[in-house]
Parts: C-alpha cells; sequence; structure tokens
C-alpha cells in the first residue's frame, strides 16, 4: 500500500497503545484530513474490527501513545 505522504504510516500498519499491559493491536483502516485541516486516521482493533478508534495522524505517530508493531516475518 501506499504510504501516506505527510505521514509515516499507510493503510493496513499495526501499532500497540503505549504503556498498556496487553498488547492490543490496532490496525489502521482509513485516514482524510477533517474539516479542522489535520490529518486523522482511523483504527480498527485487529481482533474485532468492529471496535475502532479515531485519532489524529500526529498521535499516531507520537511514541507517547503509539507503537508501531513490526512486520510478520
Amino acid at each position: 500500500m501506499a504510504r501516506n505522504s505527510s505521514s509515516s504510516f499507510e493503510i493496513g500498519d499495526r501499532f500497540t497503545k503505549t504503556g498498556e499491559t496487553r498488547a492490543i493491536v490496532w490496525v489502521v483502516t482509513r485516514s482524510w484530513t477533517h474539516v479542522d485541516g489535520l490529518l486523522h486516521v482511523q483504527l480498527a482493533k485487529q481482533a474485532r474490527q468492529s471496535e475502532v478508534i479515531t485519532v489524529s495522524a500526529a498521535t499516531l505517530g507520537d511514541s507517547t501513545f503509539f507503537r508501531p508493531v513490526p512486520p510478520a516475518a
């Protein structure tokens, strides 16, 4: 998949929330520019894709909040 030019993620990339004891994996399912002009992404829980959250791309790229999951070998 093509990388989003203004961020370091692409659809299908996986992340976990920093500091959580359980390693719940969140998958990028879509991205868009919100009316406020900020890029946002939708993340779906890998184990239950009906559970989604929306965060700004800046938040997703901040290791204080999220960490990327390396691709499976």
